[in-house]
């Protein structure tokens, strides 16, 4: 009796790693990912993506933080949090013959300054930070972070982008700084400036959220990325997006495999078919962002749009968010004061 109990047992936990080793776990911001691709991509392996999402890149981590890197097997993570994220031990180094689509990128995304040699990561999708603006309820131009952070200039209701390095950097640009400014003295002019922002505006709030709350007219303006105002502006004409004079950030979204993932071949091979170009077009033409993948660029119907592709002359007020190393504890201050007061 005891014998055949065992091996019941046995049984049980045969099939519940078997059922495991047949889902892919993907963790993403939200509205990133048409769920149209996850279908080919379950299709083609016989298995099921599960999909978990997040709406900033601090409850991303805090996620993490509480085990659920043991419950994910493929990260897509902005592109500054890859080296903390390496650091902690969090991510495989990649094997980048099981990536044969790498051939498929442009060259500009294989040896980022975020993660050199692509130790970690592999480009998702790239876009840029900058203001939208309800065209028809703002009271003046929208040109600069000034409507923002001048009560001067203010222009309208507005949110703040619950972002850490986004909202920092923005306030760091309007005063003529790198986003990647570390030194104590203007970070510290910058908590300032963003909590007499806080006071005037209608809080902080993620991407999606923003996007629908100037869809709906409830604020004028507010930071937000490229491709979410894109896409909303089908819906309502009146919306604009512009990079501001004094700068902006030009980011990219990144795969990374987790370490404690029990996945690694199926998310190596998730990885690979999103660098395909059909399916590379296929997302950048759902979500609104610019794809990394040359590979795709005659198959993209935005290729011609500055809004996703920007000029060189815009190109040149962009500046990409470095990894801060140690130095990111200086930012985390000044946010959880911003965030606390």
């Amino acid at each position: 009796m005891n014998r055949v109990w065992i091996l019941m047992v046995l049984a049980l936990l045969v099939a519940s790693c078997g059922q495991q080793q047949k889902q892919l776990r993907l963790l993403n911001w939200s509205d990133y990912m048409p769920r149209e691709v996850l279908a080919e991509f379950e299709k083609r392996e016989g298995i099921k993506v599960v999909e978990d999402t997040y709406d900033s890149p601090e409850a991303m981590l805090s996620k993490l933080q509480a085990g659920g890197d043991r419950e994910f097997d493929v990260l897509i993570t902005p592109d500054y949090t890859v080296g903390q994220l390496a650091r902690a031990g969090s991510l495989l180094e990649l094997d980048k013959t099981k990536i044969p689509n790498l051939k498929n990128l442009d060259p500009q995304f294989t040896d980022p300054a975020y993660d050199p040699g692509s130790r970690y990561s592999v480009a998702y999708q790239w876009g840029t930070t900058g203001l939208a603006y309800r065209e028809d309820l703002v009271s003046g131009p929208v040109e600069s972070w000034s409507v923002l952070f001048d009560p001067a200039q203010q222009v309208g209701r507005f949110l703040l982008l619950d972002e850490m390095r986004e909202m920092i950097g923005a306030a760091l640009k309007y005063k003529g700084l790198s986003v990647n400014t570390t030194d104590p003295d203007r970070l510290a002019e910058v908590q300032a400036l963003l909590l007499e922002a806080k006071r005037r505006s209608q809080g902080f709030a993620g991407g999606t959220s923003i996007r629908d709350r100037l869809i709906g007219g409830d604020i004028a303006v507010a930071p937000a990325y490229s491709g979410d105002i894109l896409a909303a502006q089908a819906e309502n004409p009146n919306l604009k997006y512009v990079i501001p004079k004094e700068g902006a950030t030009l980011w990219a979204d990144t795969l990374v495999i987790l370490q404690k993932s029990p996945n690694h071949e199926l998310a190596y091979k998730f990885i690979n078919f999103l660098l395909e170009p059909e399916i590379a077009a296929q997302i950048s033409n759902a979500i609104g962002y610019a794809t990394p993948v040359a590979a795709a660029m005659e198959l993209i119907e935005e290729k011609d749009n500055p809004l996703v592709y920007p000029t060189e002359e815009k190109r040149a007020r962009l500046e990409l968010l470095a990894d801060l190393g140690e130095q990111t504890e200086v930012f985390n201050q000044v946010w959880a004061e911003v965030k606390s007061r």
